[in-house]
């Protein structure tokens, strides 16, 4: 609920030639702002403009009016039944095609919220949610994924997710079992499975551990969960201090921001560690052991991230932290395949492609067998996607190199060819062994950084 200063604050925002009033298409023009901040000014325009225009004391007694702007996740549906053959008629029918796309825009939702809402009922509401773009509109796509739940949702954000099969089969197992766990309390049973939600994602560096994180907190904000779908994302040095006294309070701080959403600790391991004298990430830990008691929403959801044996090895010195956890996610190292696709994307990303034999599905396999031959298994293992990143890096230099020696005037080249993808792969250094970092001395232990320039844990980007 907005207090009048921040709605103040908001409004000059939105009326930014402070004229005391703010008309249709100045709320078009300030979508996005509004939609985050005061999403009910859309859905209920029609009822609080006068004459086409919303002036400034409307705008704040609205807010300030007892009952309205509360969120509450409660309100999320566990399943909704909409008609999607009559929605695409409806959606075919209302918005036009503009720049040679279909998009549904604020501006459609307002001269048709009567017709939308009959058809898909809160739609409104939830225009925000289904903006996957960001783009301040809903693409068939968006709109058909947002009328069809959770479960379609789910999937269009698996296809852009490389690899992590498991992965992906033991996430539809959570999202089935909270989903199926609502409807059996909705019909009237007990059920007292729920209420405990944290997680450990173990895997090596580079697996998406954290991409996936901010898909588990959209997920579970969809679910009613949690209230917003907020990743806070920390290690150790966000949460220990350096002085006696100074730990807890630092950590109960970050426990607070994150507590309507998600904290994500990585390397959670590195906790356990023993820099000499007292042990303050053990202070830490139990800062943290005693927030996992409260429901979601007084604390945090709580993700603890890093390698598997440090977390199996973390978990057995914390037994408290381990009875608190009710879920494990598994991460595989990426085949050569993934990472072929992977190196793709990361070109595509940069602006740059890689030469026609090496492209898209037909060219996937030679370039698999290109990194396959030419990088060291245990550097795959160690650095995954960002081994990605290493080989486009040096992969550019030999382009630049090149095109460097070009005649003035020649056509400049964005194109990576096999030659540099070999050299590259060949630049990469072996990865040093790798000790335990759980009680460790405080050394790093298993870092990824070494041979990989910091990129190590670098997260590969989706796929398209």
């Amino acid at each position: 609920r907005h207090t009048r200063p921040e709605l103040l604050n908001i409004w000059k925002k939105v009326d930014t030639k402070n004229n005391g009033y703010v008309t249709l298409e100045d709320v078009l023009a300030r979508s996005k702002l509004l939609q985050e901040e005061c999403p009910e000014i859309i859905d209920n325009w029609a009822s609080i403009a006068k004459d086409a225009k919303l002036s400034r004391q409307a705008f704040v007694d609205f807010y300030l009016r007892p009952g309205t702007g509360k969120k509450d996740s409660a309100e999320k549906e566990v399943e909704l039944l909409v008609d999607l053959q009559e929605l695409r008629i409806l959606f075919d029918r209302i918005v036009p095609v503009r720049d040679g796309k279909q998009e549904l825009r604020v501006s459609d939702l307002v001269h048709h919220k009567a017709e939308l809402e009959k058809v898909f009922p809160g739609i409104a509401k939830r225009f925000v949610e289904g903006d996957i773009s960001g783009s301040s509109t809903l693409s068939w796509d968006e709109l058909r994924i947002l009328a069809s739940g959770t479960d379609e949702w789910l999937e269009y954000q698996f296809d852009r997710v490389i690899g992590l099969q498991t992965l992906k089969d033991q996430l539809r197992q959570f999202h089935r079992s909270v989903v199926l766990d609502k409807k059996r309390s909705q019909a009237g049973h007990d059920v007292k499975t729920g209420g405990k939600f944290h997680m450990i994602f173990q895997g090596n560096p580079g697996t998406g551990k954290t991409t996936v994180a901010r898909l588990v907190a959209q997920l579970m904000h969809r679910i009613g969960i949690i209230e917003s779908d907020l990743l806070v994302e920390v290690q150790r040095d966000k949460l220990v201090a350096e002085y006696v006294g100074q730990t807890g309070p630092k950590t109960q701080a970050v426990i607070e921001e994150a507590k309507s959403g998600v904290l994500f600790i990585d390397e959670a391991y590195r906790l356990s560690q023993s820099g000499g004298g007292k042990d303050f990430g053990r202070e830490a830990v139990e800062q943290l052991m005693g927030a996992m008691n409260e429901p979601p929403g007084k604390a945090p959801v709580m993700v603890f991230a890093g390698y598997p044996d440090d977390m199996e090895t973390f978990m057995n010195a914390n037994a408290g932290l381990y009875r608190r956890i009710a879920y494990t996610f598994d991460f595989t190292d990426y085949d050569c395949t993934d990472l072929a696709q992977i190196l793709e994307l990361t070109a595509k990303g940069a602006g740059f492609m890689l030469e026609p034999s090496l492209s898209g599905s037909a060219g996937r396999d030679r370039l698999a067998s290109l990194i396959e031959d030419n990088t060291l298994p245990d550097a795959r293992s160690l650095m995954n996607g960002g081994l990605c990143e290493r080989i486009f890096t040096f992969s550019k230099q030999s382009l630049d190199d090149r095109e460097s020696r070009k005649a003035r005037g020649e056509p400049i080249s964005v194109e990576l060819t096999e030659a540099d993808i070999v050299g590259a792969c060949g630049r990469i250094p072996p990865p040093p062994p790798r000790e335990s970092s759980v009680d460790g001395g405080g050394g790093t232990g298993g870092s990824a950084d070494a041979g990989s320039g910091g990129s190590g844990s670098a997260e590969p980007p989706p796929a398209p």
